[in-house]
């Protein structure tokens, strides 16, 4: 099937469109679907082209299995933050990364600031046109211990090269405009909308100044996050195979007034909390029900599961038990 990029295709196995955004491989390119607002990997045999723009030559925009998709860098270095529940970012966990949209390798080292204190966090390579995770926090831990973050740059290419000039950069973060929605966008790098921000800078680069009043109103969804834990409960016994269904009529009462969106969102929250949950529990078994065929939440479970949960294994739960509609993970 001769598709092109910037094509709307339509999926067979679901209800919905999205554009061809880039080529992943032989059978596989990347859609960017508008209703959920982010990009999902798709087979080619599940697409049919709906809407192609004729005036683009074949010559350059034809999906081919050995034609790499040419992306421009910026030649910087970027910090990126990433929430994991963009619709409360309040209560969300924040990941950070590194981005080397360079054409060499950048070797990194990235400490944290609290008031004068400086904790060296992560260090090692980056390769050419990647990102690399430095750690994730839950709001708690950067309003009290992340007052900004220090990285260091240098580049490497073996052969011949360019010197590129080292990086160094401290950038200011506050817990206000973390919760600002308008200062996250959608980039090539993550599946979910990031804060971005650029070292190569002469001057330190940092957010708004923290406003007391502005940061408890946005902390209003957050309640008692500053109340001691609680006494720790008795241990909990756990059967050696969980199930958690995932279907939203078993997940919510209602979904009446949800978008698509929405429901999916509150599926995949439910899936990483219980992956959060049991992550150091060695060996235990966790079957995800998620529903037949090749859809949309299916496709999302496995694709967090091949990255950020890639340490533990995931296979097809039982035919005879859940036919092609279970998920089953192991905890590595």
């Amino acid at each position: 099937m001769n598709i092109q990029i910037g094509d709307t295709v339509r999926f067979l196995s679901e209800k919905m469109e999205g554009k061809v955004t880039q080529i992943i491989d032989r059978n596989t390119v990347q859609v960017y679907v508008q209703e959920f607002g982010f990009e999902i990997p798709a087979s080619l045999n599940d697409l049919v082209v709906i809407h192609s723009d004729i005036a683009r030559t074949q010559a350059s925009d034809k999906i081919q299995a050995t034609t790499p998709i040419s992306v421009k860098p910026a030649d910087n270095v970027f910090l990126a933050i990433v929430p994991d529940n963009f619709n409360n970012l309040a209560a969300s966990r924040y990941e950070f990364f590194l981005v080397n949209d360079t054409l060499q390798t950048c070797l990194y080292s990235a400490a944290f600031r609290n008031g004068e204190k400086y904790t060296g966090i992560a260090a090692g390579n980056c390769p050419p046109d990647s990102t690399v995770s430095i750690g994730q926090y839950t709001m708690k831990d950067i309003m009290d211990h992340i007052h900004a973050a220090r990285i260091q740059a240098i580049f490497f290419q073996k052969g011949n090269t360019v010197p590129k000039t080292p990086v160094e950069a401290e950038i200011k973060i506050n817990s206000v405009s973390l919760c600002k929605a308008g200062a996250y966008s959608r980039t090539r790098w993550f599946s979910q909308v990031a804060l971005l921000r650029p070292l190569d800078k002469k001057e330190d680069i940092h957010l708004e100044e923290i406003d007391e009043q502005q940061l408890q109103e946005a902390l209003a969804t957050k309640k008692h996050i500053d109340q001691p834990a609680p006494a720790p409960a008795p241990k909990e016994t756990v059967p050696s195979v969980i199930e958690i269904d995932l279907h939203s009529g078993t997940l919510l009462e209602t979904t009446a007034g949800m978008e698509r969106h929405d429901i999916l969102e509150y599926q995949l929250d439910v899936f990483r909390k219980t992956m959060e949950k049991y992550k150091l529990r060695r060996g235990q078994k966790i079957v995800f029900i998620h529903g037949k065929g090749e859809g949309v939440l299916r496709q999302r479970i496995l694709w967090e599961l091949d990255t950020k949960y890639k340490r533990h294994q995931h296979q097809d739960a039982s035919f005879k038990q859940y036919g092609y509609g279970a998920t089953l993970v192991t905890i590595k």
